[in-house]
């Protein structure tokens, strides 16, 4: 399991980034050296047009508004626990020296995990362990920040053992099944949350979607649409991480049907 996790790091860090314009250079000099000319000239023409389609907003838009509309935004959580999931932390920041604080993602989804918790005083479970082998746990961030916006530590559960969504949902099921909760509710941003609820079904936890953290901001568009923007491109390749591990999650799901997984927690 240890192989496929950082296989699949490797994957994303090189495919699903900015990495797979450097592996689409290295192909060209490779070409060039060869003297290839008409593959040289090719790839060139392939990288620049995917460079600028990928960074670009109406392409985005079709990423992401595929994604963020599969569940409807609610503020009503039919659910009896509230499960939020990880989007990472960052460490050692110039104004937190020496500390790990939530990433914007991640900070959004506690947001809306507070506001439903002021709602009905549910529980709230919040996932991550230490995916990249650092030293915080992101559950602990997490756990951390709810409390500094009110929620009491008692209402708040940790799950710290997962490097990743699936194992998230894994090892809250037992946790769930011990506490007798039927109707998870599962905060994640709008993207991730197809893959989220694909993964808590084949799982069988029968979860309720309440996603946050939107990105589209609909299909009127002004002239500088059509310039490249970086923010657009980092959007794009979590959308396009979203896609590819949802398919990957539902194969490994259908492989794994009726065996326990390894990595609880419990």
């Amino acid at each position: 399991m240890m192989a496929m996790f950082f296989l699949s790091k490797v994957c994303t860090y090189t495919f699903l980034s900015p990495g797979l314009f450097v592996f689409l250079i290295i192909l060209v000099l490779v070409s060039a050296l060869a003297r290839r000319r008409r593959d040289c000239i090719f790839l060139l023409v392939f990288s620049g047009l995917l460079l600028y389609l990928l960074s670009i907003r109406p392409v985005r838009d079709i990423l992401v508004y595929q994604l963020e509309t599969q569940y409807p935004y609610t503020t009503q959580a039919k659910a009896d626990v509230l499960v939020v999931l990880g989007g990472d932390v960052r460490h050692n920041t110039l104004d937190n020296p020496r500390r790990a604080v939530p990433t914007d993602s991640t900070l959004q989804r506690l947001h809306f995990a507070y506001r439903l918790y002021r709602q009905k005083g549910l529980p709230i479970i919040v996932c991550g362990g230490t995916p990249l082998g650092r030293n915080t746990k992101e559950s602990a961030v997490m756990a951390a920040t709810l409390v500094q916006l009110g929620v009491p530590g008692a209402k708040i559960y940790q799950e710290d053992c997962s490097r990743n969504t699936r194992e998230n949902l894994q090892n809250i099921r037992a946790y769930l099944q011990k506490k007798g909760y039927k109707k998870p509710g599962i905060i994640t941003s709008a993207m991730h949350m197809p893959r989220a609820m694909r993964t808590a079904s084949g799982l069988g936890i029968k979860a309720v979607a309440l996603p946050c953290d939107y990105h589209y901001e609909g299909a009127r568009y002004h002239f500088y649409d059509i310039f490249p923007d970086t923010n657009y491109l980092r959007e794009n390749f979590i959308a396009l991480k979203e896609y590819i591990g949802t398919a990957y999650y539902q194969t490994i799901l259908l492989s794994s049907r009726g065996r326990i997984l390894p990595n609880s927690c419990f």
